[in-house]
C-alpha cells in the first residue's frame, strides 16, 4: 500500500528533477557536478522504489531502497568532502 508522504516525496523529487534539467546550464558551474548528480539520481531511484515496493516485491525492493538512500548519502557527503574541506580549499 502507497502511503499519502513517500508520494508527495516523489512529487517533489520529480519537481527538483525538472529543476535541474531546466537549468541543467547554470547548475554546470557547480564544482565536482557529477558527484552530486549522481547522489540525486540514487536518492530520486530509492524514492521511486518506495512506491513500487507497495505494488510488488516489498521486501526486495525496501532493501534495494534503504540502501539507495545509504549510497545517495555517502555520495553527498564525497561532494561536500570535495567543495569544502579537501586539501587546497581556500576560503
Amino acid at each position: 500500500m502507497i502511503q499519502d508522504n513517500e508520494l508527495i516525496t516523489l512529487l517533489l523529487a520529480i519537481g527538483v528533477l525538472i529543476f535541474v534539467l531546466v537549468n541543467r546550464s547554470a547548475l554546470n558551474k557547480l564544482p565536482d557536478l557529477v558527484l552530486l548528480r549522481a547522489a540525486f539520481g540514487v536518492l530520486f531511484v530509492g524514492y521511486v522504489l518506495t512506491i513500487l515496493e507497495g505494488f510488488f516485491w516489498g521486501k526486495t525492493l525496501n532493501l534495494l531502497e534503504h540502501y539507495s538512500y545509504t549510497v545517495s548519502a555517502v555520495l553527498l557527503a564525497a561532494w561536500c568532502y570535495r567543495v569544502f574541506i579537501r586539501p587546497g580549499w581556500k576560503e
